[in-house]
């Protein structure tokens, strides 16, 4: 099964006029399909427009207006050779999305836990149904000289190797297209009947064993688990020719254990650092300059649909998707926003939990393929060194730290100029005094500020928490939410 489908329209559908009158839902299928092929491109490779509008099956405007849209949103990159990539914005979501997901924000003690006690490499996997398709979410991979290795990302057979089937054995075998049977080794099982018997085995047993169907060296056990609407599987892998039978039975409990677990997890993760703070949402400047509030039929499509994601990543618990709360949120109308939460559901980036959605298998999955190493100072490099060339004033760029509640000087780009502001990496910076100690802490949530020690460090440092409340109003920007 494909993992996106043709939405862009027929080629020589060139119109800007012949896109807007498309229907709103259309238009939402687009964006997830672009982002979709930026987020999962192997290895980060960028996109020519042409080869991306072939491969999505839609026009190059089209494709190349959506590209800009989204590069304005930061959720796409364009390099100096016209090429796209998935963007700063999009990064900084998946990462966020990895350290505050109920799931994979609290896994991560009990995968390292299975790889140790058991000398495999663990993996967690999940299913996404919108595509018919299941990936690696999180691995930890054993110490030893020969290495069982997929990263997160990485898509994996239903119907061969432990963690695939079982899935497939709590979906059953009508799950898995007759063309997805494909022969990985002599030893995979591609007929139906056969693959029948090997799931009823597995469900009999609650535990899967796969030696040599996926990769023809390896030997391994899963277990599925469920949580919050998700489907998935643990699993260990370990050489073929350095594990036995009697291996395999003696990991088996470790690996239901840990699948119990993972279903019992919290719906929240734990000490799960909040860093949005209740209010209401920031007004939205368009492209042209003007400015509205979420709520109003505000920005672009592609501008919504950033909101709608940042949304789904900020609010771990749940995003309310009745009434005007929703609409206010992503900035748009009530219709505009139900649609829109429309094409998330059925896409996958979100999932139904009563009255509330949460990020679905589609959204977790570009952010395991976009994955967790790319921090603030990766994704903003560029920007920081852009504007240092363009200002000739040493920039610098500022992290805030949760859990020791101070800010601190990660990068340094000097400036041009012959004499200008000296910065260093590594130091410490007030939140209450300085420009990007203010600008942090007027994003942070009101118990910060009645926790930090108000030091005196010149005259006009300003040591009332009352007027440092009334200086912290957000300035119009693109966006809304978390990350």
């Amino acid at each position: 099964m494909s993992a996106t489908k043709n939405v862009m329209g027929a080629p020589g559908d060139v119109g800007a006029a012949a896109d807007r009158g498309r229907a709103q839902g259309a238009g939402n299928d687009r964006i997830v399909a672009t982002l979709n092929e930026l987020a999962c491109r192997p290895d980060g490779a960028p996109w020519g427009v042409r080869e991306l509008a072939e491969t999505l099956g839609g026009s190059r405007s089209t494709v190349n207006r959506i590209l800009q849209h989204l590069s304005e949103q930061g959720l796409a990159s364009r390099d100096a050779n016209g090429n796209y990539t998935a963007g700063p914005r999009l990064r900084v979501l998946a990462n966020g999305l990895l350290d505050r997901h109920p799931l994979l924000g609290s896994a991560r003690s009990i995968i390292d836990t299975l790889a140790r006690s058991c000398d495999a490499t663990a993996l967690l996997a999940l299913y996404d149904p919108s595509a018919g398709r299941c990936f690696v979410a999180m691995v930890t991979v054993a110490p030893s000289p020969v290495r069982y290795n997929l990263g997160p990302g990485t898509v994996i057979p239903l119907h061969a190797g432990a963690a695939g089937r079982a899935i497939l054995a709590e979906l059953g075998v009508d799950a898995v297209d007759e063309a997805a049977l494909t022969a990985f080794t002599e030893d995979t099982v591609t007929d139906r009947a056969g693959l029948e018997r090997l799931l009823a085995e597995d469900r009999a047993a609650c535990y899967t064993v796969s030696v040599g169907q996926h990769f023809a060296l390896a030997a391994g056990v899963a277990a599925p688990f469920r949580f919050g609407g998700l489907l998935g599987a643990v699993s260990v892998t370990r050489p073929r020719y350095d594990t036995t039978d009697a291996d395999l039975l003696r990991f088996a409990p470790q690996v239901q254990d840990a699948a119990r677990r993972l279903s019992a997890l919290p719906p929240e993760p734990v000490n799960s650092p909040v860093l949005v703070r209740e209010s209401n949402p920031a007004p939205v400047a368009s492209a042209g300059g003007s400015v509205t509030t979420p709520g109003s039929e505000g920005g672009s499509a592609v501008a919504r649909f950033e909101r709608l994601l940042a949304a789904l990543v900020a609010e771990s618990a749940g995003l309310e998707t009745t009434g005007r709360r929703l609409a206010r949120r992503i900035g748009a109308n009530p219709a505009t926003a139900a649609k829109l939460l429309g094409t998330a559901l059925e896409c996958g980036l979100a999932l139904r939990r009563g009255e509330r959605a949460v990020a679905g298998p589609r959204l977790l999955y570009w952010a395991a393929a976009l994955g967790a190493t790319a921090g603030v100072v990766s994704v903003t490099a560029h920007i920081v060194a852009a504007l240092a060339a363009d200002t000739g004033e040493t920039i610098g760029l500022a992290e805030f730290d949760s859990r020791s509640r101070h800010a601190q000087l990660t990068t340094v780009v000097p400036g041009s100029r012959p004499l200008h502001y000296g910065l260093a990496t590594g130091v410490d910076i007030p939140l209450h005094a300085g420009a990007a100690g203010k600008a942090i802490l007027a994003e942070l949530p009101g118990e910060v500020l009645d926790g930090l020690a108000l030091t005196q460090y010149t005259e006009r440092t300003v040591r009332s928490r009352a007027e440092l409340r009334g200086r912290s109003g957000r300035c119009p920007r693109p966006g809304v939410g978390g990350g």
